[in-house]
């Protein structure tokens, strides 16, 4: 990892590196607890549709997500 960044080259072109970049992506992650432990928080990031309205639970299309 060069700047404590991870960089793996990838084409969305030609799909060449996606499934290793997602997978060495998956396993920092896991590698990394802090990243996905709860801190007893709430998240900053909130699923709407387009008009702001949240989403029923069950609801799995018409999403935007804001940070």
């Amino acid at each position: 990892m060069k700047h404590r960044m991870l960089f793996i080259e990838s084409s969305a072109k030609t799909q060449e590196g996606i499934n290793l970049a997602f997978e060495e992506l998956v396993q920092k992650i896991i590698e990394t607890p802090g990243l996905w432990e709860s801190k007893g928080s709430s998240s900053n990031i909130r699923v709407s549709n387009e008009d702001g309205r949240q989403q029923e639970e069950s609801s799995c299309y018409d999403y935007t997500c804001t940070i």
